[in-house]
């Protein structure tokens, strides 16, 4: 009698539990599939690695505690004739296209500069080796944030103190394909 009331409230919790996590699941499951998306999309990129991800906890989804989701990540990618500028490629959950942004790290003063596409004409526009400003491939130039933004630690890290020789070398081969 005991034994039988003690696996029909086993039963009970096994099914309560069952459907919300598998309702946590199925509200999580787009953000699942924009990881896996995002995260082939930059490897796909030549040079790029992965730099950093933002994986939030929801508080209204339970699965989310035990496997959150990536609904930012970003991939950075040498630029071959500049040390220490990188190009970020940021992808964000629910935005169609990546954000695109370039940055000169500082290595002794540990930071760094961010440079944006939809900044005004009159912010100073980021410099190539020849002294040209830098053009992306939709015509816009990169220009300095009016707020510069501190680069997160690791990715002072990353950028600093890891070698991006095989990065740099893919990155100026992929430039010379095109």
């Amino acid at each position: 009698m005991v034994v039988k009331k003690a696996v029909k409230i086993v039963a009970a919790w096994v099914v309560v539990l069952g459907f919300v996590f598998g309702g946590s699941y199925l509200e999580e499951a787009p953000k699942y599939h924009f990881e896996r998306l995002a995260m082939d999309v930059g490897r796909s990129v030549a040079g790029a690695r992965l730099l950093s991800t933002t994986q939030p906890l929801e508080l209204t989804s339970p699965i989310s505690w035990f496997w959150p989701a990536a609904t930012t990540v970003n991939f950075a990618t040498p630029d071959p004739m500049m040390q220490d500028r990188f190009y970020l490629l940021s992808f964000v959950y629910e935005r169609h296209e990546p954000d695109v942004h370039l940055l000169d790290a500082d290595c002794e003063a540990r930071k760094g500069e961010w440079y944006d596409l939809d900044e005004p004409e009159t912010a100073p526009p980021a410099r190539d080796v020849l002294g040209e400003p830098v053009v992306a491939r939709g015509g816009k130039t990169f220009r300095r944030l009016r707020t510069q933004i501190p680069f997160p630690p690791q990715w002072i890290r990353a950028f600093c103190d890891t070698d991006w020789t095989s990065e740099r070398k893919a990155a100026l081969a992929a430039r010379y394909k095109q």
